[in-house]
């Protein structure tokens, strides 16, 4: 069946074309609001700014079909085949992408707002300035798998507030995106970018964090209870406010990082680098800082209660009202 036959159908209110075979066909600009193509084979397909909202697209195939600029909001998208696809500023706004796979996809300023992207697989894709809030990927055992975002180039893309538990971020760029109250739970960020990126009042309990790069980074108020950020560069990042409890930071970079009032309770310094750091009025009782180096770092009025300091590198530190691990105030 060729273009001309489809729209025709349609124009005649026929909506039901499943199970057909479309490899290839130029539907570009189209209106096919509603149109059922359910089981389709629609690779390579050219459906560049066609009306695709409310389409049922359920385990079609539409691997490396075009779609930039294409309108799929509310779109059922569930089990898609979308590999190496291009929707480069389409809206996907609410569509359905539960256990879609779109790896290596082109989603360049795509709107995936309010999206259902539970068990997706979008490892390689590239979602340069996504807008992405509110989306769901959060990890559901026995229903669904961890979203695949391994190696996915999200770098100043708009996630606030979305849902990444158990998510897998292993080695994505996500330089300068803002993740502001994102929960990442349980999340797997092993070797990702994410220099400058934002993730005020973000979830981060028990994520994994090793050799991240988070140079720079705003993580005002953020929640890390628990999690491992062994090897992690958080120099010059903001940690305002942070509660950081039981947190695993051997080895960390930290320099002229801001740690004002933040809760590092029982948290794991050990060789951290911490030098010009500002941890004033920080909680640091029971933190463990073995050869941890505070050269110069701001410790005024801080807690240290109970914390072993006989090697660490305190040379230069600034103390005024610290409460010492003997209980005395420093004066």
């Amino acid at each position: 069946m060729n273009s001309g036959e489809i729209l025709r159908k349609y124009a005649a209110g026929e909506t039901d074309f499943r199970g057909i075979n479309l490899k290839g066909i130029q539907l570009n600009g189209a209106d096919l609001i509603g149109i059922n193509f359910s089981e389709a084979d629609l690779q390579g397909a050219d459906l560049v700014l066609t009306f695709l909202n409310r389409v049922n697209l359920q385990r079609a195939n539409l691997i490396t079909a075009k779609l930039s600029g294409a309108y799929l909001t509310q779109a059922n998208l569930q089990a898609v085949k979308m590999a190496d696809v291009d929707l480069h500023g389409a809206n996907l706004q609410n569509a359905d992408l539960r256990l879609a796979n779109l790896e290596l996809a082109i989603l360049i300023d795509a709107n995936l707002c309010g999206a259902d992207m539970r068990g997706i697989n979008l490892q390689g894709a590239d979602l340069r300035g996504a807008y992405m809030r509110g989306a769901n990927l959060r990890y559901e055992k026995r229903a669904y798998e961890m979203a695949n975002l391994r190696g996915a180039n999200m770098r100043e893309a708009d996630l606030r507030g979305i849902d990444l538990t158990g998510a897998d971020l292993t080695r994505a760029d996500l330089r300068g995106a803002n993740l502001s109250e994102v929960l990442l739970r349980d999340a797997k960020l092993t070797s990702a970018n994410l220099t400058e990126v934002i993730l005020d009042g973000a979830f981060l309990t028990e994520a994994n964090l090793a050799g991240v790069n988070l140079s720079g980074a705003s993580l005002i108020n953020a929640k890390f209870e628990r999690a491992g950020l062994m090897e992690t560069c958080l120099n010059e990042a903001n940690l305002t406010g942070a509660i950081m409890v039981d947190v695993k930071l051997g080895k960390a970079q930290l320099v002229g990082a801001n740690l004002t009032r933040a809760n590092l309770v029982r948290a794991n310094m050990s060789r951290a680098d911490l030098s010009q750091a500002n941890l004033t009025k920080a909680d640091l009782t029971d933190a463990y800082l073995a050869k941890a180096n505070l050269c110069n770092s701001n410790l005024n009025e801080s807690i240290l209660t109970r914390v072993e300091l006989s090697t660490t590198n305190l040379s230069g530190a600034q103390m005024q009202g610290a409460s010492m691990p003997n209980g005395d105030i420093h004066q």
